[in-house]
């Protein structure tokens, strides 16, 4: 049992222990953790059903549309990349978000230009 002196000492060692607890959390909250990231949406039922009516009345062939598929792909990665974001089906995410529908159509456009594929 402590003697009366012994309790400053045992409450500073428990406030100094409170203290230095607080400051680690501190610390792994702001450096250790990676920030959520940022999500934005975009309408890829809209693009593709524009494309395959396209497709369609232009008689697209096979190759045509799997040349699409990859531009599309290419297109969404570099927008998502570009804006440090994931990008869902705007269907999938909750009102508030981005939609980079048409950022997502303009990279497309340029990926589908001969020559121009940068």
């Amino acid at each position: 049992m402590p003697r009366g002196t012994d309790w400053p000492v045992l409450v500073s060692a428990v406030l100094l222990s409170g203290a230095i607890a607080a400051a680690v959390a501190a610390g792994v909250l702001r450096y250790g953790m990676e920030p959520a990231p940022r999500i934005a949406g975009v309408r890829l039922a809209e693009i593709t059903a524009d494309y395959t009516a396209r497709a369609a009345t232009a008689g697209a062939t096979a190759e045509d549309v799997r040349v699409w598929g990859v531009a599309l792909e290419a297109a969404l990665d570099r927008v998502a990349a570009h804006h440090g974001i994931v990008l869902l089906p705007a269907r999938a995410v909750a009102a508030g978000a981005p939609d980079l529908t048409p950022q997502v159509e303009a990279a497309l456009k340029r990926l589908l230009v001969p020559g121009e594929n940068r």
